[in-house]
């Protein structure tokens, strides 16, 4: 039910339309600017658009029975068992056919989904190219998968992006830069999640080689915004920009005497330094990212039993100290931030919708101002005054538990 990136997809659907009848349909028409086509304008990169839950769409829900985006895990896909006789029952642009088998029909629709979107745009591993019966991680169908989501929360045009990938750090820098000094957004903000490792990710778009993940908000779900997709097709377009421009630099070859898309990062982004925030690690099963976790209501586990304080609604990305208000219970007393993930730390996701489902994992997201390099896509590394380096990397997991 998060309108916005269907929308876009039906756009780009009817661009291909468009150009594949070599008519000019301007019903997409801002004011006196030519609409983009992504198939003109972008003619180097091949694109494609998946509906994720079709299911969902339909109902105008989240999800049938689990938050799709948290079902891409190792240990997740590998309950669905995929073969040749599976994938004849199926229709795997569409819907899942699991009612015909046992075992599949005893999984959530949303775990059988996300084994098919994996086929489609992975794999993200296979089992059994490994002589010892570990998980290899061959290269996936898909160079970038791009997912689209709104929030209800004010997060503006958030660029959510995994350490360690230079490709989308550089990417991310781009469409930062972009969508803030050319479309004149102010709210843009880069997030990284600790995570380099893409079999270590449950979301989406760890399928694919690369992952980035454009949230725009706040948007009620089951809505379209107008401004919320120009806001999302501004960072798409950006994204796509950037990609396009980098495919026409390696296929001519890098011209000393040209300045190249990377050059201008540069000249943007001195060092190489992007600001952004980090989010902090995850606690709780199931989770991408750290969160201060609220009590469920003892008769409905999507029930808060606390509500979120007014003084922090609205206000994503703003600090919060030890002692501020936090929440407030139903006798009306106020519950103050106790440090659990240190003195001062930035709320990303405040009152999300979609954090009310336990599958989604309850509570507001954490978040520590930071940097990136976007040459390498890693987390800088600061020295205190006595010239000691200081890690300020979150450090990598062996495996995401």
């Amino acid at each position: 039910n998060e309108y916005t990136g269907v929308w876009c997809i039906k756009a780009i659907e009817k661009q291909r339309e468009s150009l594949m009848n070599e008519c000019d349909d301007d019903t997409n028409s801002k004011g006196d600017k030519n609409p983009i086509n992504v198939f003109k304008d972008y003619p180097s990169l091949d694109i494609d658009t998946l509906l994720a839950n079709p299911m969902a769409y339909m109902a105008n829900k989240r999800f049938i029975d689990t938050d799709l985006n948290r079902e891409f895990s190792m240990e997740k896909l590998k309950r669905v068992k995929v073969d040749e006789e599976t994938m004849e029952l199926c229709d795997i642009q569409q819907e899942f056919c699991s009612e015909d088998d046992a075992t599949l029909s005893s999984l959530p629709h949303e775990a059988i989904r996300a084994r098919e979107i994996e086929t489609i745009l992975g794999p993200k591993f296979t089992e059994s190219s490994a002589p010892n019966g570990d998980a290899a991680y061959p290269d996936p169908l898909m160079d970038i998968v791009i997912d689209l989501h709104t929030t209800t929360a004010n997060m503006g045009i958030s660029l959510i992006i995994p350490e360690g990938d230079a490709w989308m750090s550089a990417a991310a820098a781009y469409v930062l830069n972009k969508c803030k000094n050319e479309y004149g957004y102010d709210n843009v903000q880069c997030c990284m999640h600790a995570l380099p490792k893409r079999q270590d990710r449950m979301n989406l778009s760890s399928c694919g080689k690369h992952g980035f993940t454009i949230e725009v908000g706040p948007s009620p779900q089951g809505v379209i915004r107008h401004d919320v997709v120009e806001k999302t097709e501004a960072a798409l377009h950006s994204l796509l920009e950037f990609l396009h421009l980098r495919n026409l630099e390696l296929e001519k070859g890098d011209d000393a005497n040209e300045k190249s898309v990377l050059d201008h990062l540069r000249e943007i982004y001195p060092g190489g330094i992007v600001p952004c925030y980090r989010s902090a690690p995850a606690v709780r099963p199931g989770e991408l990212s750290g969160k201060i976790s609220w009590p469920n209501d003892p008769e409905n586990p999507n029930f808060p039993a606390v509500m979120v304080h007014k003084s922090i609604q609205d206000r994503d990305f703003e600090p919060l100290r030890v002692g501020d208000p936090l929440f407030v219970s139903l006798d009306g007393k106020v519950i103050p931030y106790d440090g659990s993930h240190g003195e001062e730390v930035h709320l990303i996701f405040v009152n999300e919708g979609g954090y009310y489902y336990a599958s989604s994992g309850t509570g507001i997201g954490v978040a520590v101002k930071s940097e990136f390099d976007w040459q390498t896509g890693y987390f800088v590394i600061e020295s205190d005054d006595e010239g000691v380096n200081e890690e300020v990397i979150i450090e990598e997991k062996d495996s995401y538990e």
